[in-house]
């Protein structure tokens, strides 16, 4: 990993997810070749990872350099792309990874194959979004979730995004709580389960 000048950690969701990646700064432009919708940026690098592991002394660097007053950019780029959900085999997933890999890599000159880099490489229109813009939902308590948004759509604040059905053990009637959005965006992450303990991730929305 230390000689590596391109780094690539495929994931696949433990959850419901879209196809997309992570990405660093000044990676923006790379980015597009991976073919994927839109991708997330870290725009400070304090997280442990096997890509931040890579990429984070060489980002230092840099900032050392700009703090002498240089501008220096190295050709070294750290990915982490997020392909499907892996409780089950997603062809569409797979195929967009595969394709997206091997036009990065293709681009970058590393592989030679037949039909990569695709033309529309460089037209292509990714939608990079910060870290920060991200919102995870999590149970305010246990029960099942019901009339969730779907996987993609798109939300507005103040907009209902499901519904917890609870339980009691006093003898009661389940009761309903209604969740809704605290920013607009789209639906970019869905738990697997429908039911869920206090605590436990529900969805995710990203402006």
């Amino acid at each position: 990993m230390i000689d590596a000048d391109y780094l690539i950690d495929l994931h696949s969701h433990t959850s419901q997810g879209l196809n997309y990646l992570y990405l660093f700064r000044n990676q923006e432009e790379s980015a597009k070749y991976f073919l994927l919708e839109f991708g997330i940026l870290f725009k400070i690098c304090d997280e442990d990872g096997f890509d931040k592991a890579f990429i984070q002394p060489w980002l230092a660097l840099e900032n050392c350099f700009q703090q002498l007053g240089k501008e220096i950019k190295f050709d070294l780029e750290a990915w982490t792309l997020e392909l499907g959900t892996g409780m089950q085999m997603n062809p569409v997933s797979v195929e967009k990874g595969l394709r997206g890999v091997k036009n990065y890599l293709a681009q970058k000159g590393v592989l030679r194959i037949s039909g990569f880099p695709v033309k529309e490489s460089e037209s292509h229109n990714m939608n990079v979004k910060l870290t920060n813009q991200m919102r995870k939902y999590y149970a305010s308590t246990g029960g099942m979730i019901q009339s969730r948004v779907e996987l993609g759509s798109c939300v507005k604040a103040g907009g209902r995004i499901y519904q917890m059905l609870t339980f009691n053990k006093e003898g009661q009637l389940p009761s309903v709580i209604d969740v809704n959005a605290e920013q607009d965006g789209f639906v970019y992450d869905i738990s697997s389960n429908q039911a869920v303990n206090e605590g436990e991730f529900v969805l995710g929305i990203i402006e």
